[in-house]
């Protein structure tokens, strides 16, 4: 072989060598760069789902803002509107046909955190007004119990009825 042919050979030699380590080179960069790609596709992925659920919450907050008004109206919101409730109370009474005394008010609270409001109430009349009455104290719309109720005559025409009962004042969002 003559010696240029021999120099063209060991060119040849050495730029191909250069051209592969060059292509090596590149394709460990175009995975490398891949694999952050990957990430940060995973990780775009995660915020955009996270801003779909924030604004999926959100929606449902202000769709559920009537309904959860309605749920909070059942609830004393503080022990002060146990005036309003008794107000409200002692309003039913003369259309019911009944005579109301308001006994006792006191507030309970219960190991889990809740507290209610316990009020104590006598009232008289007909026995048909005065269980009418009683089964107002059942339906008023709020989350009420009541605890203890005794019903005797009077006379044959006036029953006398006394009630305990329990309204919860909303503690959840304290």
């Amino acid at each position: 072989m003559s010696q240029s042919t021999k120099r063209t050979i060991g060119i040849a030699i050495i730029l191909f060598t250069l051209a592969v380590s060059v292509f090596g080179v590149m394709v460990y960069q175009v995975m490398a760069r891949g694999e952050r790609l990957v990430e940060q596709i995973a990780t775009l992925e995660e915020q955009q789902a996270q801003e779909a659920s924030y604004y999926r919450l959100q929606r449902i907050a202000e769709d559920s803002k009537a309904d959860r008004d309605q749920v909070q109206s059942y609830f004393l919101q503080k022990e002060s509107d146990s005036i309003d409730f008794l107000n409200h109370v002692e309003s039913l009474a003369p259309g019911a046909g009944v005579v109301l005394e308001t006994n006792e008010l006191k507030l309970l609270t219960e190991d889990g955190g809740a507290n209610w409001i316990q009020a104590t109430f006598s009232f008289s009349g007909s026995r048909f007004n005065v269980q009418n009455f009683i089964q107002a104290l059942e339906t008023l719309p709020y989350v009420v119990q009541l605890t203890n109720v005794k019903m005797e005559a009077q006379s044959s025409m006036l029953w006398q009825a006394s009630v305990v009962m329990q309204v919860q004042v909303l503690t959840y969002d304290k």
